[in-house]
């Protein structure tokens, strides 16, 4: 059933942004359109996008890097009791929980789904600020039709961190997460608020084929 609906939300944002709202909709829609267009037109190049480029978004984005190349702005399209979807003019669709990306649509190579064995979801990166924790996933990979591949990693504090992003200068810890699967390891980062938990900034493995993502907030929901 969340498959199900994450597939309605993706395809119902995708059709949004190729211009297919209701009439209703085309005037708070169209802004948005031109706005994920502008974000999207590759200016950045190899660096950051810029203050005044965040400035000109009056929702909450996101930065984020595939594979170390330039950062592009994702704008969040909707929050569902938590799960947070990002999307782009570029029919790119992100879908967070708590800072970690748990299903995309339109990058080389996605992940449909990842699922705690136990529970809803998997623990917050935050709760390793309370103690260092195991968790146990599956993950799809639709794209070699992989399917509820086990992944089993461990989380740790590894120190404060002053992080940038925007020019701003953010106190953050640093959690790693380094995780294993058959034939298959990496870790993963994640920079929190110390005392909320959120999540700044991420550096996340998407798939076996060494695909990486890192994700900073450029303006919080809320």
């Amino acid at each position: 059933m969340k498959r199900v609906r994450w597939a309605a939300l993706a395809a119902g944002s995708v059709m949004l942004l190729s211009g297919c709202g209701s009439a209703d909709n085309n005037n708070v829609w169209g802004e948005y359109l031109q706005i994920l267009k502008d974000s999207a037109s590759g200016t950045f190049g190899d660096h950051a996008v810029t203050r005044e480029q965040a400035a000109a978004v009056p929702y909450a984005t996101m930065g984020y890097r595939l594979n170390g190349g330039q950062e592009m702005m994702i704008v969040l399209a909707t929050d569902t009791n938590g799960d947070l979807l990002w999307t782009s003019a570029a029919h790119i669709v992100l879908l967070t929980h708590e800072g970690r990306i748990i299903r995309t649509v339109g990058l080389p190579h996605n992940i449909s789904g990842v699922m705690p064995i136990l529970g809803d979801h998997l623990p917050a990166p935050a709760s390793v600020l309370r103690a260092a924790f195991t968790s146990t996933r599956t993950v799809d990979y639709p794209d070699t039709g992989t399917y509820s591949v086990p992944i089993s990693c461990k989380i740790m504090t590894a120190g404060r961190e002053t992080i940038s992003i925007l020019g701003q200068s953010i106190a953050t810890v640093r959690a790693d997460e380094s995780c294993k699967s058959d034939g298959w390891s990496f870790q993963d980062s994640y920079w929190l608020d110390p005392t909320s938990g959120f999540v700044w900034r991420s550096l996340q493995h998407l798939t076996p084929k060494g695909d990486t993502i890192e994700t900073e907030i450029l303006r919080p929901p809320g």
